[in-house]
């Protein structure tokens, strides 16, 4: 890899080191256990090695990724791949290089103590969601998938205050993540029951991808490409020194240190993308159909102009 030299003075002697180009990453969320494998790879000194330093960027909104990486106000972004679609679809210059989760998180969540047991239970009952257009669409065809009419179905913006409108009786089912909510609520007591969104005619997603201005490429394809291989090694060790990563967590975030976010990164682990991969392209086309079917998406583009291997870990 090409790397810019800096001169050392050291005992008299002019010594060359690789300097370590800024490279500024946006989470998608505040700190938690999809980024792990992110933080391995810098406590581990893996981008350090790629002569890359990197400066984690924390967004006060989810959507707010997308529209930093394509102003060239981060390098990368950590984004769901429908969001990114989304972007894609309103002309936000963007392109996709990596992956950090490989396979959806999210689905519906009920309680048993409320007489939930399948998905027909839900028929005719009061569903909680936070993101709207996307969850009452994805929700809506979890519905139709089991053959409920969605129109008995009552959806409720209901904010990020899920947990409490379900545990409360304000709603009967909420959208959540398989990952972290259905375990909020065991830890609370209770009983959860999940619908997993990809069971019910929602296509599989990525459900974090790397994003990046097609820009970046263009000019520090050397640098983008040492990012991707470090964040590769992070999930490759992570997945084989699993208790020691989490130690690494949470050195770095002691105030995580509590029994969800252990049994948070325990539901994650399988759900690391090995190698960073993001290029099976059945699952880019199925979801950028479906996505235009449900009009959250206006324009279609060719697969080969979604997503690019060439940062990949030979790539």
């Amino acid at each position: 890899m090409k790397r810019i030299l800096c001169l050392v003075g050291a005992i008299g002697l002019l010594l060359t080191a690789p300097c370590a180009a800024t490279v500024r990453v946006s989470l998608d969320f505040f700190p938690n256990a999809n980024h792990i494998p992110l933080y391995v790879a810098l406590d581990r000194g893996y981008f350090a090695e790629e002569g890359v330093e990197i400066d984690i960027f924390v967004p006060a909104n989810p959507s707010d990724p997308v529209k930093l990486a394509a102003a060239r106000a981060v390098e990368f972004a950590l984004t769901p791949q429908i969001n990114y679609l989304i972007a894609r679809s309103e002309e936000l210059p963007l392109v996709a290089v990596g992956a950090l989760i490989d396979r959806p998180l999210g689905g519906l969540v009920a309680l048993r103590e409320r007489g939930v047991e399948q998905l027909d239970d839900l028929a005719g009952k009061r569903i909680g969601y936070a993101l709207a257009p996307l969850e009452p669409i994805l929700w809506e065809t979890v519905f139709h998938c089991a053959g409920i009419d969605p129109s008995g179905v009552e959806m409720i913006n209901v904010g990020y205050n899920t947990i409490a409108a379900l545990v409360t009786g304000n709603v009967d089912a909420i959208g959540a993540f398989r990952n972290y909510e259905v375990l909020q609520l065991e830890d609370l007591g209770y009983d959860p029951v999940f619908f997993a969104q990809e069971a019910f005619c929602v296509p599989t997603t990525y459900e974090l991808i790397l994003v990046v201005h097609p820009d970046l490429i263009a000019e520090r394809k050397d640098e983008a490409a040492a990012f991707v291989r470090a964040l590769s090694r992070g999930i490759e060790w992570t997945l084989e020194h699993p208790a020691d990563a989490l130690a690494l967590f949470f050195d770095r975030f002691p105030d995580l240190d509590d029994a969800l976010n252990r049994r948070s990164f325990d539901e994650t682990l399988p759900l690391y993308a090995i190698g960073a991969s993001h290029a099976n392209a059945e699952v880019w086309e199925a979801l950028q159909a479906y996505l235009a079917v449900q009009g959250l998406i206006t324009i279609e583009f060719p697969v080969e102009e979604l997503y690019t291997t060439e940062l990949l870990p030979g790539g």
